[in-house]
């Protein structure tokens, strides 16, 4: 391998600073500067770092320190920053959700195709061994077609958690609640592994929290296949998170940290077909898996990033992939305000319309403090 990657960190609050951190742990990247709209914050973490900082992730971009940025802002400016890095030759690596709006991201990552350099998001749960294995059985077919679909995301989070920032649990501040905030590393593997629905009736509600957004999430998926599913994402709720896949060849069933697979024998629809035993049933075996040890965490997805912009290696997290569960939660919040089913591909203009309203309703005008974000932080290394 030849070199490390410059890179400079947009927004230093909560995530941004943890980034800046995890750099050093990195040998493939180099920190070369920092940006943040708050001036003293700026100025500390560059000190602290030794590189240079700005007031602004436009400075930051022409500053010509940096090969590549990590953007680490609230959600809306994802896209923004992004489609400027990539305009100047940047790779740029996002923080998640790689923005608010599905179409705003879309513009995203065209504008990363056009340029040709790397557009990955960290989806840090990507990098784990057991992610990257349940990836494998599915690609590999062992599911076979899917039938059911499950996600469970209980993510509890307090009254105190919601009332730490102004910004917080806002259509202007973050664009969503659960949604797009405590639930997509779970919501990105999940449509990874089985894909978007072509149908979604989603009900969303405030069922404990003084919030404008969601805090509380259940929907219906239907699949183009037939398959369906139930997505069920709260932070009123203690629990295990987790994602079940039924297909036709075996089911698994995935907690991030752990990973049980069964196989059918034969699979289930042939033998449906074939058997004329009035109670048979296929057997259903669950089958030892072998996992390699792997790098994960932060670290991991930027390693991987940086070693793609130098070697061409693939990406855990490309940024292309990272729409799926963005608009998978579009689609849930659309079909709650309308009241029923919503189609996919989502109506990115009706989305937009849909989302300038809640903006202009919502009692957030200020400033950004995400110096209270480092529980979050904690969490999202999971």
């Amino acid at each position: 391998m030849a070199g490390t990657v410059k890179l400079g960190v947009i927004g230093v609050g909560g995530m941004g600073t943890s980034h800046c951190k995890k750099i050093s742990e990195v040998e493939e990247v180099q920190l070369t500067a920092v940006a943040d709209i708050r001036a003293a914050r700026a100025r500390s973490v560059g000190e602290e770092y030794g590189v240079r900082h700005f007031e602004s992730g436009s400075d930051l971009i022409a500053s010509g320190l940096v090969e590549a940025v990590l953007i680490a802002t609230p959600h809306y400016f994802h896209p923004t920053l992004a489609i400027e890095a990539f305009e100047a030759g940047l790779h740029v690596l996002s923080e998640k959700p790689v923005g608010v709006e599905i179409g705003a991201a879309e513009r995203m990552a065209e504008a990363a195709r056009k340029s040709g350099k790397v557009f990955a998001v960290n989806f840090q749960m990507r990098a784990l061994p057991m992610i990257r294995k349940a990836r494998q059985l599915v690609e590999a077919g062992e599911i076979g077609e899917i039938h059911r679909t499950l996600f469970m995301a209980p993510e509890f989070r307090s009254q105190a958690y919601y009332d730490s920032g102004s910004w917080r649990a806002t259509w202007a501040g973050e664009g969503g609640g659960v949604l797009l905030n405590q639930a997509p590393h779970l919501m990105d593997v999940f449509c990874m592994l089985s894909g978007l629905p072509a149908k979604v009736t989603g009900h969303c509600s405030q069922r404990m929290h003084r919030i404008e957004v969601e805090d509380h999430v259940e929907a219906a998926l239907e699949y183009a296949n037939g398959a369906t599913g139930y997505f069920y994402a709260s932070t009123c709720e203690m629990g295990q998170r987790f994602i079940e896949i039924a297909g036709d060849r075996g089911k698994l069933r995935l907690t991030g940290r752990d990973l049980e697979f069964w196989r059918y024998e034969p699979p289930i629809t042939e033998f449906n077909r074939t058997n004329t035993e009035m109670w048979g049933s296929p057997k259903l075996n669950k089958v030892e898996l072998e996992v390699p040890e792997s790098a994960t965490g932060q670290g991991a997805i930027m390693g991987n990033f940086a070693r793609a912009i130098l070697e061409g290696e693939p990406l855990l997290s490309p940024g292309q992939e990272a729409l799926l569960s963005l608009e998978l939660a579009n689609a849930i919040i659309l079909s709650s305000q309308k009241g029923g089913p919503v189609d996919l591909p989502l109506d990115r203009a009706e989305y937009d319309s849909l989302m300038e309203r809640l903006r202009a309703t919502s009692s957030f005008h200020g400033e950004w403090d995400e110096s209270k974000a480092e529980s979050d932080a904690a969490i999202d290394k999971r």
